[in-house]
């Protein structure tokens, strides 16, 4: 099947992108929309995309050559000769054509929908997988490195629902049983030139003696930060 029959977004599976299909490890991410995935392998040269059952459909010159995308091209070009007069009749085709462009217009423009606002922030304490679902079972969106930030939508049962720009949602979630796999806070403070974990914790808590409490929620092992760093505020 070549490329042009896989449709732009799918309903059930995903398509993935990696190096190998073989080798899961190498998956870069999965996702719902075949441009989605198309972006994420161009970013990544050596990547490819992979269907569901693990055929390459992207970059397209990776694709096996089986000569049927040849003899389809061919149809194509010579349908306009055989046409008859009746199959371009201005009565029936144009009613036909502005139904799919309508079609077309609404999976490319879908309605803008509203979404969840940030009740708070988070740091990952370590690499985590960032699933479809709160469900260890569930599909890997994308994986997130230690220290990553992540804006939170919602505190589940042991979960965190939050924004995540790789889902075709727009939304994920990552385990968090028992503050486990992350450190979450109401507020991210950016440093500035001249700040200090002392003068920080003044400005945001009203007591520069709680510059400890930050260093813990951060994951700080010294006073030690610079500017631009993002902190999490108790």
């Amino acid at each position: 099947m070549s490329m042009k029959e896989y449709p732009a977004k799918l309903t059930t599976g995903y398509y993935r992108v990696r190096e190998d299909w073989e080798d899961e490890a190498s998956q870069l991410g999965a996702y719902r929309l075949l441009a989605n995935a198309k972006a994420k392998c161009d970013e990544n040269p050596g990547s490819r995309v992979f269907d569901n059952d693990g055929n390459v459909i992207y970059p397209e010159e990776a694709v096996p050559a089986t000569g049927a995308e040849d003899t389809e091209e061919h149809s194509v070009l010579d349908e306009p000769e055989e046409k008859t007069p009746e199959e371009e009749s201005p009565d029936e085709e144009p009613a036909a054509d502005e139904e799919k462009k309508s079609d077309s217009a609404e999976e490319e423009y879908p309605t803008a929908e509203e979404f969840p606002a940030t009740i708070a922030y988070g740091k990952l304490k370590t690499l985590m997988n960032i699933r479809e679902m709160p469900d260890t079972g569930a599909e890997v969106v994308t994986v997130y490195k230690k220290n990553t930030l992540i804006e939170i939508v919602e505190f589940c049962a042991g979960w965190l629902k939050i924004k995540c720009p790789e889902a075709a949602s727009g939304l994920a979630y990552v385990l968090n049983s028992a503050d486990t796999y992350a450190f979450t806070a109401s507020k991210i403070y950016t440093v500035a030139p001249g700040d200090n974990l002392w003068k920080i914790a003044e400005k945001e808590l009203g007591d520069g003696s709680r510059c400890a409490d930050i260093r813990a929620l951060n994951g700080l092992t010294s006073n030690a930060i610079r500017v631009g760093m993002k902190l999490l505020i108790p």
